[in-house]
This record gives structure tokens, C-alpha cells and sequence, in this order.
């Protein structure tokens, strides 16, 4: 009876050794992030400006003087604090609708604010006298809209065979 048991030990063993087991172990991360920004930037300032041929004279002169109740103010969110963009995206192009933004600007002049711009000309030398010269004040708001997602996948695959038992 010993002897039977131990053949068939052996040939349960010989059996598990022909047959490797293999374990597979499969881990995968993913996720996106999604990125909406936006930057109001207002300015106010002067502007002066001119090209003349040679034969001109140029002054230009722009003085600029707010008063001190001028303001400027931004806000992102309405009444009741919604803001909102909807992008829409086409193979030709992107469109944007914002709501829920506001800028606000008010530039008061004081005293002493002048434009003044002039061409005079210089001693006749037979050619024509030609220019233009300007000074005035300007201003400039422009809203930027980014929107942006990133996504990732990670994916980690691990293999365990059982060693081979011979």
C-alpha cells in the first residue's frame, strides 16, 4: 500500500509540473481635467500719431486727466453668481457664449485734458506737402476665453508564471 500512494504522488506531481499556471494582474487609471479661463483687460489711454514728408513740421500732444470717480470693474458671475460658457466646436472653427460676465468702465475727464495735433510747413523746397498727424484718446477692452481638457490613461499589466517544477 506504501508504494501505491507514493506513484501516485509522483504522478500528481509530473501532472502539476506540465501544466504552468499563469496569473495576469491588470490595474488601469484614467481621468480628464477640464480647464475654462477667462481675462478681462481694459485700458484707457492717448494716442498720438503722424507721417509727414520732410518738408512738414509735426507737433502732436495728448494730456489726459481722469477724475477721481472714474472706475473700472470687473465681475464673473450674474445676480445670482452663475457664469457659464458654451463652447461649441465645429470642424471649421469654434464658437463661444458667455454669460454671467460683466465689464464695467467709467472714465470721467477732468480739467486740463486737450488733443492737439498740427502740421506746419517749413521753407518751400518745390515738392508737395503731404501728412497727417492725430492725438486722441482710446480705449481698448478685450475679453480672452481658453477652454482646455487633458485626459490620461495608465494601464499596468503584470504576468506571474509558477515556476516549473521538473
Amino acid at each position: 500500500m506504501f508504494r501505491f500512494s507514493l506513484g501516485l504522488t509522483a504522478s500528481l506531481l509530473a501532472a502539476s509540473a506540465s501544466q504552468a499556471q499563469l496569473l495576469e494582474r491588470t490595474s488601469t487609471n484614467s481621468g480628464t481635467n477640464r480647464v475654462f479661463q477667462y481675462s478681462i483687460q481694459s485700458t484707457y489711454g492717448t494716442q498720438t500719431a503722424a507721417d509727414a514728408t520732410p518738408n512738414l513740421r509735426v507737433e502732436t500732444e495728448a494730456v489726459l486727466n481722469l477724475k477721481e470717480d472714474s472706475f473700472l470693474t470687473n465681475t464673473a458671475g450674474d445676480v445670482g453668481g452663475t457664469t457659464s460658457a458654451v463652447f461649441t466646436t465645429t470642424p471649421t472653427g469654434s464658437n463661444v457664449v458667455l454669460s454671467g460676465i460683466t465689464a464695467n468702465n467709467q472714465f470721467l475727464l477732468d480739467n486740463g485734458t486737450s488733443f492737439r495735433s498740427a502740421l506746419t510747413s517749413t521753407e518751400p523746397d518745390g515738392k508737395p506737402s503731404i501728412g497727417t498727424a492725430s492725438a486722441t484718446a482710446s480705449h481698448t477692452m478685450s475679453i480672452t476665453v481658453s477652454d482646455g481638457t487633458s485626459s490620461f490613461l495608465n494601464t499596468l499589466r503584470e504576468n506571474f508564471e509558477a515556476p516549473v517544477v521538473e
